[in-house]
């Protein structure tokens, strides 16, 4: 059998994560068995150890590329705050493509979501690692933004920049989570999360202009 080519190994790479993804999203990195991914991608069994190391590998192997793909969106926002003057508008430019970057991630990746919500929950027995590496330097990037605004009057300064944060970035996951539940909540604003535009624009109403008139 002649080897894989490098666009193969990474293909197959590529495969096995995608493949995984769904399983643990599914059935959580205890239930899942290398066994069942093996089948579901189609891979030779061994090849997991080859490549990953093992379960535990592929599982945070399958945090870290996202959690990749995320900072590789972030970037652009990063880089404009760091070359554009910041004006209130342009405070405001900011915030609206971070907003529509995580729309975006958790509607490609909805079961990497899933997974780094189960994350969250169990304490992040898994994830740490990632978070501090690739997500905390992002969102420092952001709090620094943040703080550049509240120091030239655009933005509140009795407002803790960690908090503003979380309660946006969690407010928009937590809230695609509800689609996944069959409860009467979920009608009340399922059109509007069918339309990602119209969910960015109702974040920001909520977070930045607020809800009194």
């Amino acid at each position: 059998m002649n080897p894989m080519s490098e666009s193969e190994v990474k293909g197959s790479k590529k495969n096995i994560l995608d493949c995984a993804a769904k399983l643990f999203s599914k059935l959580g990195i205890d239930k899942c068995s290398t066994r069942d991914i093996a089948k579901k991608s189609d891979s030779n069994i061994s090849l997991i150890s080859y490549y990953f190391g093992g379960k535990e590998g592929l599982y945070k192997e399958v945090l870290r590329s996202h959690a990749l793909e995320v900072k590789a969106t972030m970037e652009s926002v990063v880089q404009r705050s760091q070359t554009q003057p910041l004006s209130k508008s342009e405070f405001v430019e900011q915030v609206d493509q971070m907003v529509a970057n995580l729309i975006n991630f958790r509607l490609q990746y909805p079961e990497v979501a899933k997974i780094f919500a189960r994350e969250k929950l169990s304490g992040m027995p898994y994830a740490k690692d990632v978070h501090e590496e690739i997500f905390y330097p992002l969102i420092q990037s952001f709090f620094a933004i943040f703080k550049n605004g509240q120091k030239l009057g655009y933005v509140r300064t009795e407002i803790n920049p960690a908090l503003f944060f979380i309660a946006l970035s969690e407010g928009i996951w937590g809230t695609y989570q509800v689609l996944d539940c069959e409860i009467p909540l979920r009608q009340d604003c399922e059109d509007i999360l069918k339309d990602p535009e119209l969910f960015k624009k109702q974040i920001l109403q909520i977070y930045l202009t607020g809800v009194l008139v």
